[in-house]
C-alpha cells in the first residue's frame, strides 16, 4: 500500500509554491474557503482536488489568481476566441472576465463527507444547466433560503 502525505498549502503565503506544483502536474486538495460557489461548494464541507487545466470549456470549475492576486475558484460560462473567459461564482450574479494565462488549475473531483463527485458526471453537469439561467434572481434565491432557514428553525 502506497504512503501518501497530504499538504495544506496557505495559498496566500505558498503562492510560489502552489504554483510550482500547478506547474509541475501536481494534483492536491484545495479546502473550499468563501460563498461565491454555493450551492455547488459549501465552505469547509467541501474539497476540490485540483490539477493543471488541459482544456479549458463552459461549466468547469477553475482555480485562477486574479490581476491583485487573489486565488479564486469561479465556473468558466463562456470561452472566447481571444483567449478570454467569462467567470462567475456559482452563488453570484455577476460576471468577470479574465485571461485564460491566469488559470492555474481545474477542478477534477470534489470530495464531500467521504464521497468523491465528478463534477463533469451526468448529475453535476445536470443541475449546473438547470441552475445557469438562474444568474439574474440568485440575490432573492439566496435571501428567500435564508429566510426560510429562520423560520422554520424557530422552535
Amino acid at each position: 500500500m502506497k504512503n501518501t502525505e497530504t499538504h495544506i498549502i496557505d495559498a496566500v503565503r505558498d503562492a510560489d509554491s502552489l504554483v510550482d506544483i500547478l506547474a509541475s502536474g501536481g494534483v492536491f486538495p484545495l479546502v473550499v474557503t468563501g460563498s461565491s460557489m454555493l450551492p455547488f461548494l459549501k465552505e469547509g464541507r467541501d474539497t476540490v482536488i485540483l490539477q493543471k487545466a488541459d482544456k479549458l470549456c463552459r461549466g468547469q470549475i477553475v482555480f485562477f489568481r486574479r490581476n491583485s492576486g487573489e486565488f479564486i475558484l469561479h465556473r468558466v460560462r463562456r470561452k472566447y476566441p481571444n483567449g478570454r473567459l467569462l467567470v462567475n461564482g456559482d452563488a453570484q450574479s455577476w460576471c468577470e472576465l479574465i485571461r485564460s494565462e491566469c488559470v492555474l488549475a481545474e477542478v477534477i473531483s470534489i470530495e464531500r463527507r467521504g464521497r468523491t463527485i465528478d463534477p463533469n458526471g451526468f448529475t453535476s453537469r445536470l443541475l449546473r444547466m438547470l441552475w445557469y439561467p438562474t444568474r439574474p434572481v440568485r440575490p432573492l434565491i439566496f435571501r428567500l433560503y435564508t429566510l426560510s432557514k429562520k423560520v422554520f428553525t424557530r422552535h
